[in-house]
């Protein structure tokens, strides 16, 4: 091999190094977040996002006004070149019921998870929220607050169907707030 093309093998090897380094020293965080607002959708903001692993993280977002809120998750992928929105799903909160909640099949996207159920808590005696799938296991959804005074509650599962799923918010003595069957 010659001289000249020892040099240019070795600088391109450099320059794809440092290309490397410098999109593993990204804020994932940022990055998710300048992915988000790049959608456009009025007023956005981004209540809490979720790193399943180092590849994949949901965003679980508001949108609008106060007549008008949205509530939803976007699902992201890492790839050679950072964070890409895969999918996304809202829905219009009705200011009706005390819970909110959305379904989402990772399955498509997420090679370790199968099903998303998540929604935004709308009374703030709801503190916690349990789910109850037809086959009859029972699993307590995480809450996140956010905004100082909102909270925000999800289930990510493998394998455990979610849909038909019962949905119980309560309040932190235990009572019943509000029961949703989807």
């Amino acid at each position: 091999m010659s001289k000249k093309l020892k040099i240019i093998l070795s600088i391109t090897a450099i320059l794809i190094g440092i290309y490397f380094m410098k999109l593993a020293l990204k804020d994932d965080v940022q990055e998710i977040k300048k992915t988000m607002n790049s959608l456009n959708q009025p007023m956005t903001n981004i209540a809490h996002i979720e790193f399943l692993d180092n590849n994949q993280a949901i965003a679980f977002y508001e949108w609008g006004n106060q007549e008008n809120l949205y509530f939803g998750s976007a699902l992201f992928k890492k790839n050679l070149l950072g964070w890409k929105l895969v999918s996304s799903s809202t829905g219009e909160l009705s200011h009706g019921y005390k819970l909110d909640w959305g379904f989402s099949n990772l399955e498509f996207h997420f090679s370790d998870y199968t099903d998303l159920i998540r929604g935004k808590i709308l009374d703030p005696q709801i503190e916690e929220v349990n789910v109850k799938t037809n086959g009859g296991n029972e699993f307590k959804a995480k809450l996140i607050e956010y905004n100082n005074d909102e909270k925000l509650w999800f289930l990510v599962t493998n394998g455990e169907e979610l849909i038909g799923s019962t949905i119980t918010g309560l309040s932190s003595d235990g009572k019943i707030i509000e029961q949703i069957t989807q």
